[in-house]
């Protein structure tokens, strides 16, 4: 058992107050991105029924994994160990492919096993600077990398004055190590009502200033910047979460509470509401998931009887299930193994230059692709490489293969670019390996 630290845990919740508000006390706007709250932390499993998460008690202070149905409520413990005494409730990561759960404590990236609860790595996060902070991360199922946003403040010496410096980055997981992918400041501030990835358009979403930020997880600039609106009536769009079921974002309208759920356009920051009003007093800020194979977004709000997790349905936004988190203690960052499965990037890297090709003289198959992809040309290749949807090359020993068959059973899921080099041209085709 690792030691236990001594930070205090926050509990943050949006209720309902004479002014409309969801975060609305001294975080909810200008929260200059180096907020760490170590808050609730969630996680869901098992292809859609089953939930992931840290179950965590106040007094005293203790995080252990469990794992939860959210139907009837029951947890069972995923070892026997407390992991912390704190947690950074703006993101956390489940990596459905190497079954992992790893969530931030005060200093350090912890990674957990969905099959016994062992602690796989703890490593110290190691930021670009010592003044800068890394938070609402997210994992990203189409190409297995977390992403969140890196910030610091700037004094400027000439004008005396500070000034916020925030940039998507990525980080490693089995090092700690945050990389910056933004090469300018893309925000100075962001609202914690939770942050999404496309995995399909490889864009990472979040909330700064009223708008709904999108930043292309490729190169970092802003890829969408619309103004959030509601025609229906309401305050916000708060704790919004992205289904790969429907390519939608859903979230919690509020107004005096939680109002109802609705689903947001990414492209004209247009919501829309769902018609079951809901009127609960509040939710618990940790980002909400969504079950895509059941069609269920869950949150959890603060209620007479306790910390609840409410489930609603994405067809009308009616409450489907809501079970009490037992014994006063709380589940947090929860996620769904399931959620965004195998999904692969459609829109490819812009600067990887790579044309997809498909000719008369070149074919493949099959496509998709398990373990063998087959190609046909009619000449021989002078070389062959693979890259995946980043254009990053992939290894393998392809291009002396004679028999015009690749092994690409070593791959990771996802979308792939065929490189075959000829005497005078290359030919690029796209595959997908599954």
């Amino acid at each position: 058992m690792r030691p236990n630290k001594t930070t205090t845990t926050v509990v943050c919740i949006a209720e309902a107050k004479s002014t409309p508000m969801k975060l609305k006390f001294t975080l909810r706007k200008k929260l200059l991105f180096s907020i760490a709250l170590t808050l609730p932390i969630l996680s869901f499993g098992q292809l859609g029924n089953n939930m992931y998460g840290l179950y965590r008690q106040m007094n005293p202070s203790s995080v252990s994994f469990v794992e939860m149905d959210p139907v009837n409520g029951t947890i069972t413990p995923i070892g026997n160990q407390v992991l912390s005494t704190t947690i950074n409730t703006t993101g956390v990561s489940l990596n459905p492919y190497n079954l992992s759960y790893s969530y931030q404590d005060d200093d350090s990236w912890l990674s957990i096993s969905l099959q016994n609860g062992s602690i796989l790595s703890d490593v110290v996060v190691n930021l670009p600077s010592a003044t800068g902070d890394f938070n609402n991360f997210r994992f990203n199922t189409a190409d297995s990398v977390m992403y969140g946003l890196y910030s610091q403040v700037v004094y400027n010496q000439t004008t005396g004055t500070y000034s916020g410096d925030m940039r998507l980055g990525s980080c490693d997981l089995s090092t700690g190590l945050v990389n910056l992918i933004s090469p300018t400041s893309i925000a100075t501030s962001y609202t914690m009502a939770g942050a999404v990835i496309n995995p399909h358009l490889m864009v990472y979403y979040f909330i700064s200033e009223d708008k709904l930020r999108g930043l292309d997880i490729y190169n970092g600039t802003i890829f969408s910047n619309p103004t959030i609106t509601i025609p229906s009536g309401g305050n916000s769009f708060d704790n919004f979460a992205y289904n790969c079921g429907d390519t939608t974002m859903y979230g919690l309208i509020m107004q005096n509470g939680v109002k109802c759920l609705g689903k947001i356009d990414a492209a004209t920051g247009v919501v829309t509401p769902l018609p079951t009003q809901l009127n609960l007093p509040n939710y618990i800020m940790n980002a909400a998931s969504i079950d895509p194979i059941n069609g269920i977004y869950y949150f959890e709000s603060m209620l007479s009887a306790g910390v609840t997790l409410i489930g609603l349905s994405l067809q009308d936004g009616s409450i489907v299930s809501s079970v009490e988190i037992p014994n006063g203690f709380y589940f947090d960052m929860f996620r769904i193994d399931s959620d965004c499965f195998e999904a692969f990037p459609t829109r490819l890297n812009p600067a990887a230059n790579l044309t997809d090709v498909n000719n008369l003289e070149v074919r493949i198959a099959p496509n998709p692709a398990a373990k063998i992809l087959a190609f046909s040309a009619p000449q021989d290749p002078t070389n062959i490489e693979i890259y995946n949807a980043q254009g990053q090359k992939m290894s393998g020993s392809w291009s002396s293969n004679p028999s015009q068959q690749l092994d690409i059973d070593h791959l990771d899921s996802g979308v792939y670019i065929l490189e075959l080099q000829f005497a005078n041209t290359t030919k690029s085709i796209r595959f997908i390996k599954e």
